[in-house]
């Protein structure tokens, strides 16, 4: 056992242990988002309820103002700044959809996470025995 090959198993736990937190972080912009689209759901049910209704509406900035629920219909994202108006439907269909595939990319994000962390303890475990090898090599080469 060798200071390189020690430096070579800490250099890759360091890379493990970036990897780790950089998935972490997408994990959780993507619970984020799920959630977002979870309230947009419900919110949108409730909407659907309504008939000529009073409610009022958050523009931001700690201000609301007051609207009638007339229309069933709403703009939705079709990415890049821009927006389609869809009936409520099926603006529904497309949160679920979306959802959907949020919470499938989070599955397979956190599949790659587990793997990643295994990989990590058997490496962690690999260092410290040669570590302790190094050592003990160390004191039999100095002697007493």
């Amino acid at each position: 056992m060798n200071e390189e090959e020690l430096e070579k198993g800490l250099a890759t736990l360091e890379v493990l242990k970036a990897q780790i937190s950089n998935l972490q972080t997408q994990i959780d912009a993507l619970q984020r988002s799920i959630q977002e689209h979870t309230n947009a759901k419900e919110t949108i049910e409730g909407y659907m309820k309504m008939e000529n209704d009073e409610i009022l509406v958050p523009i931001g900035a700690g201000v609301m103002i007051s609207a009638k629920v007339q229309e069933k219909k709403g703009l939705i994202t079709i990415g890049n700044e821009l927006y389609t108006e869809l009936p409520l439907e099926k603006i529904l269909e497309k949160i679920e959809k979306r959802k959907k595939d949020l919470e499938d990319l989070q599955l397979k994000l956190s599949t790659d996470l587990k793997r990643l962390q295994e990989n990590y303890a058997v490496l962690s475990a690999k260092v410290e025995q040669d570590y302790a090898k190094y050592i003990e090599e160390r004191k039999n080469v100095q002697g007493p």
